[in-house]
């Protein structure tokens, strides 16, 4: 037998043993998670093309090089955000694990509905953030092309 046979035979006698409702909320709220995730680097790709866009346009007019830097600045930012979600996502995978084996069902209960309105609140925050960050982006343009008029 080999190795993958004997690690999916453990899995399948491990899964048996929980309840299939629970199994059900397992991948509900592991969906939830990737489905949070995705949309995170839906938005940050958005903010990349976006900054993409705008970088080309500032290219033609100004050479680019000031911009170029912002631009990179930004993915810097974006990536430390990537990192830092991607080690929150590890945390709590390690944290629910730990939950798992200590029996924890009710407290573990608790957590999930806490953690769907902190991922509630997050994304309206990223939202926010997001908007706020496309006024201060026209804002700026706006300030660029009044100072190149004077």
């Amino acid at each position: 037998m080999s190795s993958k046979n004997v690690g999916s035979g453990g899995l399948t006698s491990r899964l048996s043993e929980i309840s299939q409702e629970r199994l059900v909320e397992e991948v509900i709220s592991a969906w939830d998670e990737v489905n949070s995730h995705e949309r995170i680097v839906a938005s940050l790709r958005q903010k990349v093309s976006a900054l993409e866009m705008e970088l080309s346009e500032k290219e033609g007019e100004q050479g680019g090089t000031l911009n170029e830097i912002e631009l990179q600045e930004a993915l810097r930012v974006s990536e430390s955000r990537v990192s830092q979600l991607q080690r929150s996502l590890e945390n709590e995978r390690s944290r629910r694990k730990a939950l798992e084996e200590s029996g924890g069902e009710a407290r573990l209960a608790e957590l999930r509905d806490e953690n769907t309105r902190l991922m509630r609140s997050e994304e309206e925050l990223m939202v926010l953030v997001l908007e706020m960050e496309g006024r201060i982006d026209k804002l700026m343009s706006v300030l660029n092309n009044a100072g190149k008029e004077s």
